[in-house]
This record gives structure tokens, sequence and C-alpha cells, in this order.
């Protein structure tokens, strides 16, 4: 029932919060009227958006199936195909990016129960270096457009915001790679056969196997540069898709403007960040001169962007299923 409560909750927000965004840009008929431009003048910029977006789905796949191989974990490209498309249909049912990685998680923890340990936490570890990648990536924008941001006072905060979680993950990698947790888990005194101890050697295992991902220069090396092309294609997707509702925004903005919607909108509220990333991209392109209609047209065209894969991702998930 609980359960029940939140997920309602999650919907109705993502439903107030698209409404705030439609609300701002002047109502619903002047958005319909500027994604019914987009698809009557500029079809090819729409489908190319769309079609282009799945380079950062695969990027996502391979991301987490380097750390796999790396750990020497039994899942096969084609499982993490099938696992990553049903887990991005999820992302749109429950909050965030959070629900197609507990169904991921459930999955491989049930199918490989010697490995479940290395196999969920190779999930999180997956999320979490594209998540300093995404931090490292807004940082070094924020640098290279330092009076951009100044010229803006809207973005000033956010920019603020953005370098002290910078600093912040410094030391939370610094912390998690070089202090030896296993050590200090060795001395902490449990009962034998308790749940404190099986709890105590979970703790070391993920500890053990996040390191491991964190620390090796190929496997961490190669995941974090595929993050960051993962990135500039969500921009590319933008750029597209802009260009199909003909706004001036540059590409040079989008590539400030994108990356922290989509950090901002990486906090699990509603089911597929409904509404917050729409929200973010309107006050943000409002800064640089862009119409409220015209940027809640944009940010409906990537939410649909990220409907139409997430239905193609339960079909892609179903069919290798019934093939195996």
């Amino acid at each position: 029932m609980r359960k029940k409560f939140l997920i309602g909750f999650a919907f109705i927000l993502a439903v107030v919060l698209l409404g705030a965004v439609i609300k701002k840009a002047g109502g619903i008929v002047v958005v319909a009227s500027e994604l019914g431009s987009a698809f009557s003048r500029h079809p090819f910029y729409v489908v190319c958006g769309i079609l282009f977006f799945s380079v950062s789905l695969f990027c996502g796949i391979t991301r987490w199936y380097i750390l796999l191989r790396k750990l020497n974990l039994p899942l096969r490209y084609r499982d993490c195909i099938r696992l990553y498309a049903i887990g991005h249909f999820c992302n749109m049912l429950g909050p965030g990016a959070l629900g197609g990685d507990v169904v991921k998680a459930s999955w491989v923890a049930k199918t490989n129960p010697t490995k479940r340990t290395e196999l969920v936490t190779s999930i999180a570890a997956e999320r979490f270096i594209g998540m300093v990648a995404m931090v490292f990536f807004v940082a070094a924008i924020c640098l290279c457009n330092f009076n951009f941001f100044n010229s803006h006072p809207e973005l000033i905060a956010f920019r603020n915001v953005f370098f002290l979680i910078f600093l912040g993950l410094v030391a939370f990698l610094v912390l998690l790679v070089v202090v030896d947790w296993g050590k200090y888990a060795s001395k902490i005194k449990v009962r034998n056969g308790g749940i404190r101890e099986k709890i105590l050697a979970i703790f070391v295992r993920s500890w053990e196997t996040l390191r491991v991902c964190l620390t090796h220069p190929w496997t961490a090396g190669g995941a974090f540069m595929i993050s960051l092309l993962n990135h500039c294609v969500d921009v590319i997707c933008y750029f597209i898709l802009s260009r199909s509702l003909e706004l001036t925004v540059r590409f040079k903005e989008l590539l400030v403007v994108s990356p922290i919607a989509n950090t901002v909108a990486a906090i699990p509220i509603t089911p597929g960040v409904a509404g917050v990333r729409e929200n973010i991209l309107q006050e943000m392109l409002a800064s640089v001169g862009v119409l409220k209609d015209e940027s809640a047209a944009l940010g409906l065209l990537m939410f649909s962007t990220l409907l139409i894969w997430a239905v193609i991702g339960a079909i892609v998930g179903f069919v290798m299923r019934s093939k195996k």
C-alpha cells in the first residue's frame, strides 16, 4: 500500500511539474503549435534526434559491459543489451534511473546467487562512474565558460553549486580508493553467523568490487571516456531537436545548459524525471533569450524521445528473452 502511494504521488508530481512547464509557456495550445510545427516543417531533424539518442543508450550498455569483463562476471553483451533495454523502460515507471537499476539488480541477484554482491555493485559502479563523468563534464564547461555564467545571474548559483559538488565528489573518491575500508571492517567485532557479520561481509565485497572498477586504469579510464561521449551525445541530441523547432540557441549555449539540466534531472523524484528536466531547461534557456514556449517544446521533444526508446526497450527485452 505504501509503495503504491509513493508511485501514485510520483506520477501526480510529474503531471503537476509538466503542467507548470506548459503553463509558463503560454498553455497547451501554444506548446502543441510549436511541436506541430517541428513535425510538419522539419521531420528529418526530429527523426534524427530520436535515432541519435540510441548512441547514448549504447554508451551506457558498453560502460557496464567493460566493468563486467574486468570483474569476470557471467553476463554477455547480449544480456547487457536486454537488461539495459528493460531498465530504460522501467526508468519511465519509477523515480529517475532508480527504477531500471532496481530491476536489473533484482534480475542479476536472482539468476547469479554466488556473484550477487559483485553484480549488483557493478550496476552501482556503472552509474557512479557516469555521475562522476557528468560532474567533471559540467565543472569543465563551467570553467571554460566562466564569463558566460557571469553574464547570466540565474546561472551563477548553478555554477557555484556544481563546484561544491565537484569538490565533494573528489574528496569522496579519495576516501573510497585510498582508505582501506576492509582493514577497518576486520577490526569490528561481530558474532559469528550473525546478521551483522553478513552485512559487514557484503559491505567489504561491495567496496572491493567498486575499488577494482575505479582503480584499474584501462577499465576506469575506458568507462569514464565512454561516459563523456555519452554526455556529448546528449548535447547533440538536444541541438538536433532544437533545429526542428528553429530555435536560435547555439550549440555552445546548449553545451552549457543541457548537461546541467540532465545533472539536476538525475535526482530521483518523478517517473523518468518528468517535469524536472523540462523546468530546469526552460528556466536556463530563458537566460540565453529562448522563449519559454520554445524551450518547453524542446523539453517535451526530449521527453518524447525517452518515452519512444522506453517502448523500444520493452520490445527488445521481450524479443531477446523469447529467443533465449
